[in-house]
């Protein structure tokens, strides 16, 4: 990627490349005071404008880098935001650290009630898109068999709660940065108005595909602190519909993708179809 439009908005300053998503690039811009990162999407990106949207509406509750600044060239779409130093939550996970994992997915349960599913969509805030569960059309899985699409059908009718709050889309510790005395939600980018249902749901999947040592104790930590400060019903049925609603929109999105993320995906489908979310609520 070309950063010469940076370099001309940024005179003198330092570019390092920061590790990045599925759909951009994130560049440190050492030499601003504040440090500041460009996140830089291709133009006409409807996740650069969600992420600039929703990081604008939470500029100043402390559970986001705050937003400075958006433009855009031919190409691209930048959008400047604080520099948040600290270590990725998930990589506590990774080095086995199970007792700082607790504490992190207890944080979790807290800064999703309280903080992120505590935003309702009580009018206004039209820039902030809605996240419908309808959003599908499983004809386009020509690969999945028929009795595979008639168990997705079967289990996205299954009936939730009506609420409608703020949700961030990819919840979990992989899009958090921690220091000794905050954590950070990164990464709104598929962020929107949507059923709470969705980022619990997907944080207990993502616990159980890639931990399963520790899956249900962490699953179980998050989801007590959660429910100690909002009154919402969970069980097997609700994490799973949620669950392949995700796996589904990103297969679905997949299906351009290289043939062997499309085939981890459609395994992943079938895992969660399969998988008892049961073991341990």
């Amino acid at each position: 990627m070309n950063i010469e439009f940076l370099q001309n908005k940024f005179k003198n300053a330092e570019f390092i490349n920061l590790e990045g998503g599925y759909n951009h690039k994130t560049i440190l811009i050492k030499g601003t005071e504040p440090l500041v990162v460009a996140k830089i999407f291709e133009k006409n990106s409807i996740e650069a404008k969600t992420e600039n949207n929703v990081l604008t509406h939470l500029n100043n509750l402390s559970i986001s880098p705050k937003i400075y600044d958006n433009f855009e060239d031919n190409s691209n779409i930048y959008i400047i935001m604080e520099y948040i130093q600290g270590i990725n939550g998930q990589k506590y996970l990774d080095n086995g650290d199970i007792n700082r994992s607790k504490e992190i997915y207890k944080q979790l349960g807290f800064i999703l009630s309280k903080k992120i599913h505590s935003i309702k969509h009580i009018g206004g805030h039209s820039n902030i898109p809605f996240i419908e569960l309808g959003n599908y059309n499983l004809n386009n899985l020509e690969f999945l068999t028929k009795e595979i699409k008639q168990k997705i059908k079967h289990i996205l009718k299954i009936k939730t709660e009506d609420e409608i709050t703020l949700v961030h889309g990819d919840f979990g510790s992989h899009n958090t940065i921690l220091s000794d005395d905050f954590m950070r939600i990164i990464d709104w980018e598929w962020a929107g108005w949507g059923k709470p249902e969705l980022d619990i749901a997907w944080i207990i999947w993502f616990l159980h595909l890639h931990y399963p040592n520790y899956c249900n104790e962490l699953s179980k930590i998050f989801i007590d602190e959660y429910l100690s400060h909002k009154n919402i019903e969970i069980n097997k049925n609700v994490i799973k519909k949620y669950s392949l609603y995700k796996v589904i929109n990103i297969l679905l999105k997949a299906i351009e993708l290289d043939e062997k993320i499309k085939t981890e995906w459609i395994r992943r489908l079938e895992w969660t179809l399969d998988y008892d979310f049961n073991i341990f609520i």
